[in-house]
């Protein structure tokens, strides 16, 4: 069973010193690594982050977090860390925990496609795991933790995954086998800043073997006990492993052991990216701020855009102020920058006309909008004006 391989290692409670009970939503389609994730959000304030309370933890689409020197202290989550244009950050010494509930349960053959869309952007020292829940039951939920080094341990499709009953791991393959087996399924992930538990996990250490054989017992003088007939206890007895994996989240007499100092800019997981950065605001320019009714209609106007989601899909429209259209077929790619550019040739049954348009950007991933006013002036006269010629005469001019 799962639950017997990596109970003795069942964080998702224990690390922050809360249960946490996983509640999924409602899942969009997972995306491919190479294009922005559906959604994309900012989560780049205190605000945007709720104290993990004692006892139950609802986790669905918000993240909660926790000190690991004071799991249950709560306050805000500045008080450990900082968040800025480098993420989220914790200097050595600090530690800090972020959860969240994934937005639907995903079963054992979906794992590889979930890890495959996964990754991070870190400096220092991150840890991710994913939380697992055996049988629909929230009392019987574990994490198993990334193995690889750098980004959290994310590596896509390749990322491998600690097994703590030996402190050997496991590709993404093997754990689906093992999710399969158990009826389990995962259900949120978390994100530890400033603890490498990875390298805190070790193989349990080997029992000696005798060398020779023990002489035989001695026949007892006394009568036998007769045998129990209460069934054997099956709890899994503590391991090594669970020792060296709990030891620097426990929030005991001992010094917080954090590793080192580390940030996480950027994860995606599911079908969305958070973004521990400020948020950019999202802004448009025309190249030329006005064009001829022809010249918009059929060479276009060229446009230039900044502050969208790196690498997400841009749609453009025009209209009023009030009321804008989608125009049909345009779609930009945004740059790693969150920057995109190009000639917008506008539909002539939406500017049919002099005047003066709104022409506006959004980002079908972050949702962020941009617009900027277009004028359009008629186009010019094609024909040739009469010339008046003069006409010889005599004036007349009275009083």
């Amino acid at each position: 069973m799962l639950r017997s391989r990596i109970t003795a290692a069942a964080v998702g409670a224990t690390v922050l010193g809360v249960t946490a009970a996983l509640v999924p939503t409602v899942s969009t389609a997972n995306v491919s690594s190479g294009a922005a994730s559906a959604v994309v959000t900012w989560t780049d304030s205190a605000a945007d982050f709720t104290a993990a309370p004692e006892g139950t933890v609802p986790l669905t689409d918000q993240w909660y977090w926790a000190a690991l020197s004071d799991p249950t202290g709560g306050g805000k989550i500045t008080d450990h860390a900082t968040i800025d244009e480098d993420g989220l950050s914790v200097s050595t010494g600090e530690a800090i925990g972020v959860i969240r509930g994934l937005n639907n349960p995903v079963a054992p053959s979906e794992l590889g496609a979930l890890v495959a869309g996964a990754g991070a952007e870190t400096t220092g020292v991150t840890s991710f795991g994913l939380a697992i829940q055996e049988g629909g039951d929230s009392s019987a939920q574990t994490v198993v933790f990334a193995a690889g080094d750098g980004d959290a341990g994310l590596s896509g499709s390749s990322t491998e995954w600690i097994d703590p009953s030996t402190g050997t791991t496991e590709s993404t393959s093997e754990l689906a086998a093992a999710l399969k087996a158990a009826d389990a399924e995962v259900v949120g992930y978390i994100v530890y800043v400033g603890i490498d538990i990875a390298g805190e996990i070790t193989a349990p250490p080997a029992t000696d073997e005798p060398t020779e054989t023990p002489a035989p017992a001695e026949t007892p003088t006394t009568a036998p006990t007769p045998p129990t007939t209460e069934a054997p206890d099956t709890t899994p007895a503590p391991g090594t492993e669970l020792k060296s994996l709990a030891s620097p989240l426990e929030s005991s007499a001992e010094p917080l052991a954090a590793d080192a100092s580390g940030s996480i800019s950027a994860l995606r997981i599911d079908d969305t990216t958070t973004y521990f950065t400020p948020q950019p605001t999202a802004a448009v320019r025309l190249v030329t701020t006005s064009a001829t009714l022809t010249e918009a209609t059929t060479t276009g106007v060229r446009v230039q855009g900044s502050g969208f989601a790196p690498n997400e899909l841009v749609t453009a429209a025009v209209g009023d102020a009030a009321d804008a259209v989608a125009i049909p077929g345009v779609q930009f790619r945004a740059d790693a920058d969150g920057n995109v550019s190009g000639t917008i040739v506008l539909p002539a049954d939406l500017v049919d006309g002099a005047g003066t348009y709104v022409l506006g950007l959004v980002g079908l991933s972050s949702a962020q909008t941009a617009a900027t006013p277009l004028t359009v002036t008629a186009d010019p006269a094609t024909g040739t004006a009469p010339v008046a010629v003069p006409v010889p005469g005599t004036a007349t001019f009275t009083g």
